[in-house]
C-alpha cells in the first residue's frame, strides 16, 4: 500500500503520513484511530505507548486511555465521571473513589503492573 492509498482510506493528508513515518510529528488520537482502521491494527500498537510512564495512578490512567484509543471524553462518559474529574485523576491531583477503581481496573488490565 502506499502512502497515497493509505491516505485516500484513512481520510489523511499523504503529507501528514509522511510526517507521521518520519516522527516529525506525533499523531493525535482522531489520526491513529483512522490509521488504525485503515490498516486494521490496533491503535495501542500505532501509537507505541508502551514507553508512557506509569509510576502514579494518574500516570497509569492515562496510558491504559491512550491504549485504548479513547478520548479523556469517552473514558469518562464510559465510567459515569465528568471530564474535569478524570482529568484531575491523570494529573493525580485527586484519587478515584473507591466505587470507579473497579472500572478503571478493567481498562488497566492492558498494563505491566
Amino acid at each position: 500500500m502506499t502512502i497515497r492509498d493509505l491516505a485516500t482510506i484513512a481520510q489523511i493528508a499523504p503529507n501528514n503520513i509522511s510526517l507521521l513515518e518520519t516522527d516529525k510529528t506525533k499523531a493525535k488520537l482522531h489520526t491513529l484511530r483512522r490509521l488504525s482502521s485503515a490498516l486494521d491494527a490496533p491503535v495501542s500498537y500505532l501509537g507505541c505507548f508502551e514507553s508512557l510512564p506509569e509510576d502514579t495512578l494518574g500516570q497509569r490512567i492515562s496510558k491504559a486511555r491512550h491504549f485504548h484509543g479513547l478520548t479523556k471524553r469517552e473514558l469518562a462518559a464510559t465510567i459515569g465521571v465528568n471530564v474535569k474529574t478524570l482529568r484531575e485523576w491523570e494529573q493525580d491531583k485527586r484519587q478515584p473513589l473507591q466505587r470507579y477503581i473497579g472500572q478503571l481496573k478493567t481498562y488497566m488490565a492492558i498494563l505491566k503492573n
